[in-house]
């Protein structure tokens, strides 16, 4: 039985603009290969010609089954306008489709998108295998735990939740070699040419009300050990050239151990490997004696989500964080020689002009790097339903729940692009102050680096646009479904492309 995994055409996010194979998919990947599957994977967002190719490829292969990877919620649409093409292509394939978003939402995805014929809710490796092995023996597919679809008179059907994974070095090593990795695309612009994303634990002990991790893997964590990620830091060195990375992990250091092992195996190895790592402040604060050795492991810079400069806000968030914790954790790292990267949170009801004259004001003496976001409510989490249930969630559409668009309206600002507007003047706001132009000549390679691309590719780029109208960043290969539809001159049955936003 062929079976063909597909990251459908999507766009990579604005302001990091990093192509990278999908972390989940590779480890899903390698999990299905290992159970003897035939398989194939489809990056299409590598594609010159991504809707066009992937319509192509399922016509002339028919697959027997087509699994679709959604891995954000601001990814939903395309996730199903590819669904939508894969059964118009092959109708007698069936689809199946997994990610954060779909499983949160099961039932609504299922009724938006009648060409999705089952949706794996919660972590796929095992669900995957047994639906696979249900289908190629013709087996009960109801007995397949996590499983949710539509019977014969739609009534919505799911099979139960399953079991994480206890151990994650059961998992074989990420399935690389069905990558494109000597893609040109594949990089992050900000790290350099030979970076990656890479990923070694899953979920976080934490229960921030506006996180999707948390909710998704139910307060619970689990990693590789450092052995492990070690080995596989080596195999991206060797056969691949890659040597900077962004670790995608939430907290990569909920356990201390971790972090003493991982320093002993890097510095055991020599590899020379730089790593971007993301943690929270209270645990930094915890590994202090930690952070000579992280730096000596080739660690360049801790993400924390710090998010507020106020404690009402972070309370409010449940962050279990104080401001004071946050700024003793920046003290600390920059004390180390680490950069740090703060992801932040603007677009709360309450907030004022004056607040974020203070939000400025306070995270600029500390942050290297200005992860700024606008704050998103995300089905799935307690967020989401609180927002819902006090009426203020006003833009439905899923493409905008990216962090970077305005989907709610604060008290001060009530319209939606009033909100987007303070966004992008507080990012300008941000990098056009003389301290982070200075940064253009540090002499720290990678801080002149990233601040050469934020300012000249980012800020800049909003700046063009708000003076001038030239239009913000457009990602090369993307196209838009009901563009490629048009194009392609032949109409798709009107059931298949209700989705096609």
């Amino acid at each position: 039985m062929r079976f063909l995994l597909v990251d459908p055409p999507h766009k990579i996010w604005t302001i990091l603009r990093a192509w990278t194979p999908s972390p989940g998919c590779l480890q899903l990947l390698a999990y299905v290969e290992r159970e003897g599957f035939d398989i194939e994977y489809m990056d299409c967002t590598l594609n010159d010609n991504p809707w066009g190719d992937l319509e192509e490829k399922v016509r002339r292969e028919k697959p027997e089954v087509v699994g679709i990877s959604v891995n954000c919620t601001a990814f939903i649409y395309d996730g199903m306008n590819a669904a939508s093409l894969v059964k118009a292509a092959s109708p007698q394939s069936i689809i199946i489709m997994g990610g954060e978003h779909p499983s949160f939402v099961a039932e609504e995805t299922l009724r938006d998108c009648p060409a999705v014929d089952y949706i794996c809710v919660g972590e796929g490796e095992v669900t995957l295998a047994e639906f696979l092995r249900a289908v190629e023996k013709k087996e009960d597919i109801s007995k397949v735990l996590g499983l949710a679809y539509l019977d014969e008179k739609g009534a919505f059907c799911y099979t139960g939740d399953r079991p994480f994974i206890e151990d994650l070095d059961t998992l074989p090593m990420p399935a690389y070699h069905m990558a494109k990795m000597d893609h040109p695309f594949i990089e992050l612009p900000s790290e350099g040419p030979r970076s990656l994303v890479v990923n070694f634990s899953r979920g976080c002990t934490w229960d921030c009300t506006f996180c999707t991790e948390s909710a998704f893997y139910k307060k619970t964590w689990r990693n590789r050990s450092p052995k492990l990620i070690a080995d596989e830091f080596e195999l991206l060195k060797e056969k691949y050239n890659r040597d900077i990375f962004y670790v995608g992990d939430n907290t990569f250091n909920v356990k201390k151990e971790q972090g003493i092992g991982f320093i002993e195996e890097m510095l055991k190895r020599k590899t020379n490997q730089h790593f971007w790592l993301q943690s929270r402040a209270d645990l930094v604060l915890r590994d202090e004696d930690l952070l000579d050795g992280y730096r000596e492991a080739g660690v360049y810079q801790f993400m924390m989500g710090i998010e507020y400069h106020a404690d009402s806000v972070l309370k409010d968030i449940k962050k279990h964080l104080s401001v004071e914790q946050a700024r003793k954790a920046m003290e600390l790292l920059r004390k180390h020689g680490l950069m740090v990267m703060a992801t932040l949170l603007i677009g709360h009801w309450e907030e004022t002009e004056e607040d974020r004259e203070a939000f400025l004001k306070f995270f600029g003496k500390y942050v290297d790097h200005f992860g700024l976001n606008l704050i998103t409510p995300l089905p799935g989490t307690p967020y989401f339903e609180h927002m819902k249930k006090l009426g203020r969630i006003e833009d439905w559409d899923y493409r905008n729940y990216d962090y970077i668009h305005a989907v709610m309206a604060t008290k001060e600002a009530d319209h939606l692009e009033q909100v987007n507007l303070i966004y992008k003047d507080v990012l300008k706001r941000y990098y056009w102050r003389p301290r982070e132009l200075f940064k253009l000549f540090s002499s720290n390679p990678i801080l002149r680096r990233h601040h050469r691309y934020y300012i000249t590719k980012v800020a800049f780029n909003i700046m063009m646009h708000e003076i001038f109208g030239t239009p913000m960043w457009v990602q090369p290969n993307y196209q838009e479904y009901q563009d490629y539809l048009v194009e392609r001159g032949e109409a798709l049955p009107e059931a298949l492309t209700a989705a096609a936003k």
